[in-house]
């Protein structure tokens, strides 16, 4: 790295059960001055203990690990470590896949015929905040953008305030009223009576609605 280039490595995490996809990926990377690879791990659960010690900036996750255990990771990784990003190196183009990386908070989707210049071009992208998503996928990406950004899906939309929308998603969860009071810090009367205004706004009277709705919402079916 020359005196004039000020920019910093980027620290990755590799997840991937394939130990050749791992060992291809440290490879290519260790090519690149701006990447630096500081954990490998061959499952989630793996990779959530590596995450405490390693302080990745990117972890790049194979969405295949698990049964899509690799999507719950990256919803736990953008909720418990917002500062570290992730993309995404996969062999599926499934639609699917890609859509559901996306809400789960996935900044990138590669699919693994990319070179290895291209893959450490994409750490670099999703660490400076941006997002990327391989070519081949991009047509499928736009179309459901413009579905769910359109007229009717706004005015769905605006019936929930995002913090309404995280009430929903507690109740998907499973939550009691009693523990979302108190994740909330209001009391149990309060709360009730916020969650009611929601179901007069989606004009739904039970917990197993609210579920749903959250559900279809967040897999892009509303």
């Amino acid at each position: 790295m020359s005196p004039a280039d000020s920019r910093q490595q980027v620290r990755v995490l590799l997840v991937d059960q394939s130990d050749g996809v791992r060992q291809r990926l440290k490879t290519a990377l260790a090519t690149n001055p701006y990447t630096v690879v500081v954990g490998t791990a061959r499952t989630p659960y793996e990779a959530g203990v590596l995450l405490h010690t390693c302080h990745p900036d990117v972890a790049v996750l194979d969405i295949q690990a698990g049964d899509l255990s690799s999507i719950h990771l990256c919803r736990t990784i953008r909720k418990s470590y917002p500062q570290i990003a992730v993309l995404f190196f996969t062999a599926s183009d499934d639609h699917r896949l890609l859509k559901s990386a996306i809400l789960a908070g996935a900044q990138g989707y590669l699919l693994k015929q990319a070179s290895g210049e291209a893959v450490a071009k994409a750490i670099e992208v999703v660490a400076a905040g941006q997002a990327v998503v391989d070519q081949q996928l991009t047509p499928e990406l736009l179309k459901w953008v413009r579905e769910r950004t359109g007229p009717a899906q706004r005015t769905r939309s605006s019936r929930c305030s995002a913090s309404d929308m995280r009430v929903l998603s507690l109740i998907a969860a499973g939550k009691t009223n009693k523990e979302i009071a108190r994740h909330l810090n209001v009391t149990p009367g309060v709360f009730r009576a916020r969650l009611l205004k929601i179901y007069k706004r989606l004009g739904i009277s039970r917990r197993s609605a609210a579920a749903s709705y959250f559900t279809r919402w967040e897999h892009g079916g509303l």
